[in-house]
């Protein structure tokens, strides 16, 4: 099984990675969600999310709606889900506000770190920037009833290395939001929680 890990990054909240190596088929169908809708690779997202779902949770019996904004939706639970390349991640808190967000690594995001970069924000190399798309789009989903626009959001400066943590400004409200980061040869994930 490709669940590479359950951690509990803070009390009370859950943190779920799974690398995604199978076909669509030989993914467990969940038994009470509805899944007929998707196909293809949003099927396989959707598979993955509730095989991850009930690794994390033991339970085959929730079903992961959606606000009118898009925000994943839970039974009794905050969630927050991600999906990249090969990878999926979740992360459930019974108590506290989360979001999570996984970016494959690349170098893509340097043709367009203009776009989601602020010119008060260190450009510094890929890490950085990739770093930064993905605190911003964790940022976004914590955030979401705000309706964040990057240029919304600022990064402070801060030196990338293996894991660690930085901080996001929303600068609408004025707040600030610490996003925890893991950086290694295959991803970056990052997740905030409300404590």
């Amino acid at each position: 099984m490709p669940l590479q890990r359950i951690d509990e990054v803070a009390p009370g909240v859950k943190l779920g990675l799974w690398r995604i190596t199978e076909q669509t088929e030989e993914l467990p169908r969940p038994t009470t969600a509805d899944v007929s809708a998707y196909h293809g690779g949003r099927l396989k997202e959707k598979l993955v999310t509730y095989a991850l779902l009930h690794a994390m949770t033991g339970n085959n019996d929730g079903i992961i709606g959606h606000d009118s904004s898009g925000k994943p939706l839970l039974a009794n639970m905050h969630i927050s889900l991600s999906h990249t390349k090969g990878w999926a991640a979740l992360i459930l808190s019974p108590y506290q506000e989360v979001a999570v967000d996984i970016e494959y690594r690349s170098n893509r995001v340097c043709r367009v770190a203009d776009r989601f970069m602020r010119d008060d924000e260190e450009k510094g190399g890929v890490d950085i920037q990739l770093t930064c798309w993905s605190a911003k789009e964790t940022t976004f989903k914590f955030f979401s009833a705000d309706h964040l626009l990057f240029q919304d959001m600022r990064m402070a400066p801060f030196t990338p290395s293996d894991h660690g943590v930085l901080t996001m400004e929303n600068l609408r409200r004025k707040i600030h939001l610490t996003v925890h980061y893991e950086l290694n040869a295959d991803y970056v994930l990052t997740w905030a929680t409300s404590l």
